[in-house]
């Protein structure tokens, strides 16, 4: 398991029941927690596919690069999926699933909590090091797992199962940004991707493309708007890059991230949120 195959669990199409729901199931789940997102489109329903390309999904989720991701692939070989119950009906499958997963939270400290920078600049010494420890544990049986069931919605597509998201019945998240009127020009920003649909639950990166038109350099932070108000509860902002000051040269461009988080308690019916950056230049 040292020597990890990048395409793992495409070696195994040829098993009798890789094509099977739970199969299925089980090789969108390893991607998933791989976060090798590229891959895990794949298996998402065409009518789902429709509404979210698969580079706007892939920068949504971020991604694992590197040797962070031949750690996540490693653990994820060892997911175990289960079928509890199954109920078709035609071309739609309903799975409720018993799940069996490395637990990544408690697994953190032996990979650096996952620290992509500090993982992916590892020497290779130090990268077998730690895939060998964490084989290890798994053949004894001490690797820490959580363990749970799940309920996942599959359609026959063809000869093939794909997972269905129901993206249609989410809520449209859009972004806009508002410059100041007295920065004389100074910045331009817009967001990467000016809207996505999210359903409940869902967590979700946004980056923001901010450029100094200025000669010197400026300050600036956000403040954050979301409408109406009185959803705003409905989203989380979990993180964001622009709610203190940064700093950005003459001329430079970078992108700023923010994650976001539909809550599960959002009602039924909501169709829309619009967020809104407000631009504010310091000092």
């Amino acid at each position: 398991m040292l020597a990890l195959p990048p395409l793992y669990a495409l070696a195994r199409l040829g098993d009798d029941t890789a094509d099977a729901p739970a199969g299925v199931i089980e090789r969108y789940l390893e991607y998933l927690y791989a976060r090798d997102f590229r891959q895990a489109y794949r298996f998402i329903a065409s009518e789902d596919q429709r509404l979210k390309r698969q580079d706007v999904y892939v920068r949504e989720r971020g991604p694992f690069h590197g040797f962070t991701q031949d750690v996540a692939r490693q653990l994820a070989e060892l997911i175990e999926v289960r079928t509890v119950t199954e109920q078709s009906d035609g071309s739609l499958n309903r799975v409720r699933v018993a799940l069996k997963a490395p637990n990544g939270g408690e697994i953190a400290p032996l990979v650096h909590n996952w620290d992509e920078t500090r993982l992916n600049a590892l020497s290779m010494p130090e990268r077998k090091k730690i895939l060998a420890t964490l084989e290890s544990l798994a053949r004894a049986d001490k690797l820490p797992v959580i363990e749970g069931e799940e309920e996942y919605v599959l359609v026959k597509e063809g000869s093939q199962w794909k997972v269905f998201l129901n993206w249609a019945a989410g809520v449209q998240v859009n972004f806009a940004t508002n410059l100041p009127g007295d920065g004389n020009g100074a910045i331009a920003a817009e967001p990467v991707t000016k809207g996505t649909v999210a359903r409940s639950g869902d967590v979700f990166i946004v980056g923001f493309r901010v450029r100094n038109l200025a000669a010197h350099e400026i300050r600036t932070r956000i403040a954050h708007r979301i409408e109406p108000k009185e959803l705003a509860e409905y989203l989380d902002l979990v993180e964001c890059a622009l709610l203190l000051p940064v700093r950005i040269r003459p001329g430079e461009e970078q992108i700023y991230n923010s994650t976001y988080l539909v809550r599960g308690d959002l009602p039924d019916g909501i169709k829309a949120l619009n967020v809104t950056y407000d631009f504010k230049i310091e000092g």
